[in-house]
């Protein structure tokens, strides 16, 4: 008892709560490295709320006070670029989207590969203008739409795996993507698929040109980052196809 006693005083003191989660997410990873493939990956994320985020399951950076300036901007390019139908993917959990003033007509398709999500944003969030599929963005054909809408979505796969999903965005037909784009990286490290790192898609193996246009993305605590603008022609071309 007094054992007990003990450990719960230890556990609710501020340096070893971090040093337990600290623990934990090495744990984590090792697993996610270790899962069978990019599904597996996501999924193990998805049901042990890896990112921590009592708001979002997909993380702090899908939270309303993360997303109150990028919500306005997003809803302005839509309306300039004359956007009627979108894909997003991976949409996560629909947390901050849901609140986008999309235009009139507009169609939503929500695209995450982990099919326990997309159950849940059917059941919450479907409607006749509003579907969620699920996804492997990286090898599935991703639905004709006007825009691909890819957040915080690539830097979670390996190098190979984001040319994959270049490569189904070009085939869609789709005019444009927005892509989340770290700009101040200088090299583009590789990582197992499910992990995280920033990409700047400017700079090798991926070589696109500047963006056409950049929405500022400034999630609370985490590191300033763009949303770049580029056309299936401008993501062709960089591949080669």
């Amino acid at each position: 008892m007094i054992g007990t006693r003990i450990r719960d005083f230890l556990t609710r003191l501020p340096l070893v709560r971090r040093q337990l989660k600290s623990r934990w997410k090495k744990t984590m990873r090792q697993q996610i490295a270790a899962s069978a493939g990019a599904k597996d990956a996501f999924t193990l994320i998805y049901r042990t709320n890896y990112w921590g985020n009592d708001e979002s399951a997909s993380g702090n950076g899908s939270s309303l006070a993360s997303t109150e300036t990028l919500r306005l901007e997003l809803a302005g390019l839509l309306q300039r670029l004359a956007i009627r139908s979108m894909l997003d993917a991976p949409c996560g959990d629909f947390n901050w989207m849901r609140t986008v003033p999309f235009p009139e007509g507009f169609h939503y398709i929500g695209g995450d590969i982990v099919d326990d999500l997309v159950a849940g944003c059917r059941a919450r969030h479907g409607a006749a203008d509003r579907e969620f599929i699920v996804l492997d963005l990286t090898r599935d054909a991703h639905p004709p739409t006007d825009l691909w809408f890819c957040r915080d979505g690539l830097i979670h796969l390996s190098n190979a795996d984001i040319l994959g999903a270049l490569t189904r965005f070009v085939e869609s037909g789709a005019r444009y993507c927005l892509l989340t784009h770290y700009h101040a990286v200088e090299e583009n490290t590789d990582i197992t698929t499910g992990l995280t790192r920033h990409t700047n898609l400017m700079l090798p193996p991926f070589g696109l040109p500047p963006p056409r246009e950049q929405l500022p993305d400034r999630p609370v605590g985490e590191a300033a980052r763009e949303l770049g603008l580029w056309t299936r022609a401008d993501i062709a071309q960089a591949l080669g196809l």
